[in-house]
């Protein structure tokens, strides 16, 4: 997809004070061609993290989940690959259309864009929100599988898409216990107060719109790095946080290793981050490594995502675990931002924290 991309002042929503900005090279406006499909959009305008708060999320027990066809999730999965390669094309809003979801430009008072699919008309089915940066900085996606349940997730992957640049925000549609069907993948949970998972948790289900996206932005970058952000009960733990790559394998040189260094190197108070992938943390945290997450499954190559867990990472994909304080507003929740900049570098043409050279396209009108 042909991006657009911010003004070059004022400051992005959520990015860095202006002191510590690299200033913007502004690039020719986009053609007529790339600008021609945002126009026709809808256009909501606002804060967007702000807005994202009010994304509909089927309550726990609510009954709130109805589980797509599979023939609906290949013709999502194309529709949604399609945008991102080709844009919001009338075939491509048509398409998303038939399927529920609806397709709007998000600007916000500097002129920032995102794309945002989410579902449309009175029946919900917990379909999920999707937002499209139109001008990312990093090669990275952020997923929120259990938006609601784990408490600022949502909030805190909403600043993550804006501060860091990221490609993309996948949001879940319904809370992991809104239906009482069980998932047939392999893993466990008590959070709904049984061992069992639910086909409402978009993490360890795959007949899902969730899953659907994330195929789609892995096939279309390959190299991408996604990032499955949770919340933990970190009680009397050492743990602020524990990453992992999807798997236990042992890997010092790992991705997840790297982040768990950028963690403590930015972490306020006596809690720090372990790594699953790390020797040295073996045996002294919690091992929430996330071999049961649907889409590190799919990343790391695992046969069948909802039954086999992964033989081998492929370090695409990042687990991340915190406590309620990562979670929160305070220091300790913006070094997680930080630990992200520092792990994933800016290797595209938008504006995020840290980027040392930003070359931006004019907006479109």
């Amino acid at each position: 997809m042909s991006p657009t991309a911010p003004e070059s002042t004022p400051a992005p929503e959520g990015a860095p004070p202006p002191e510590t900005q690299t200033p913007v090279v502004t690039a020719p406006a986009p053609s007529p061609s790339v600008c021609a499909p945002l126009t026709s959009l809808a256009t909501v305008q606002g804060n967007l993290t702000t807005w994202l708060q009010g994304a509909s999320i089927a309550a726990p027990d609510s009954g709130g989940f109805k589980e797509p066809g599979g023939t609906e999730l290949t013709a999502f999965e194309g529709a949604f690959r399609a945008m991102l390669s080709e844009g919001p094309t009338p075939q491509v809003v048509q398409d998303l259309g038939t399927l529920g979801f609806g397709v709007a430009t998000f600007r916000n008072e500097n002129g920032n864009a995102w794309l945002v699919v989410r579902e449309s008309g009175l029946l919900s089915r917990g379909g999920g929100t999707f937002i499209l940066n139109l001008s990312p900085a990093r090669n990275l996606w952020l997923e929120a599988p259990h938006a609601d349940s784990d408490e600022g997730t949502l909030r805190q992957t909403a600043e993550q898409l804006v501060t860091l640049g990221a490609r993309a925000l996948l949001l879940t549609g319904s809370n992991r216990c809104a239906v009482t069907a069980q998932s047939p993948c392999s893993g466990t949970t008590s959070v709904c107060g049984t061992k069992g998972l639910r086909i409402s948790d978009a993490a360890h289900y795959s007949n899902n719109f969730f899953t659907a996206a994330h195929r789609a932005l892995r096939d279309t970058y390959p190299d991408g790095i996604a990032v499955s952000v949770h919340g933990m009960d970190a009680g009397s733990g050492p743990e602020a946080a524990v990453v992992s790559d999807g798997t236990r394998l042992q890997r010092p040189g790992s991705l997840s290793v790297r982040l768990r260094d950028a963690l403590n190197t930015h972490l306020v108070g006596t809690r720090r981050a372990f790594s699953c992938n790390a020797p040295d943390d073996a045996g002294k945290h919690r091992t929430l490594c996330g071999t049961s997450n649907v889409q590190g499954r799919i990343d790391n190559g695992a046969a069948d995502a909802c039954f086999t867990e992964a033989a081998a990472p492929t370090d695409r994909f990042l687990h991340l675990e915190q406590s309620a304080t990562l979670r929160g507003t305070g220091a300790s929740s913006k070094a997680v931002i930080q630990a992200l900049a520092d792990t994933v570098p800016c290797s595209l043409t938008g504006s995020g924290l840290g980027c040392q050279v930003v070359v931006a396209q004019a907006p479109c009108p």
